[in-house]
């Protein structure tokens, strides 16, 4: 996700991680082939309701584990642009560190959600 601490956030699509060995992700893929649109937006959502209520200001990573059911469930977040973040940028074409840049030098947010789609897998 992105947020300015001004009150805008954005949700980028999802990685997934659950090939793991050691806890050490092996495959990350994106977006996820498990989840249907509408779980998709709803974690979305719920990732920048926890980014806006805490004023976050950077970009980070929201994880969470979800069951079979589609269920979803808070595990943590990462307060920072992880390794992987390339993944992302490629499928959204939003440069994270152009964004993670100007939110530290004091922008407001230029993305609106509706700007954000996905576009391929990687």
């Amino acid at each position: 996700l992105l947020a300015d601490g001004k009150g805008n956030a954005v949700y980028l699509p999802e990685r997934e991680c659950s090939v793991q060995r050691r806890n050490q992700k092996v495959i990350e893929e994106a977006p996820s082939c498990l989840l249907d649109e509408n779980t998709r937006k709803a974690m979305g959502e719920q990732a920048v309701q926890l980014a806006l209520a805490v004023g976050y200001e950077s970009t980070g990573t929201v994880e969470f584990l979800v069951g079979k059911d589609l269920g979803f469930y808070f595990l943590e977040m990462n307060t920072r642009l992880q390794v992987e973040h390339p993944i992302t940028e490629y499928i959204s074409d939003v440069d994270l560190v152009e964004h993670m840049i100007k939110i530290a030098s004091g922008d407001k947010l230029s993305l609106k959600q509706s700007d954000i789609s996905i576009h391929g897998h990687a």
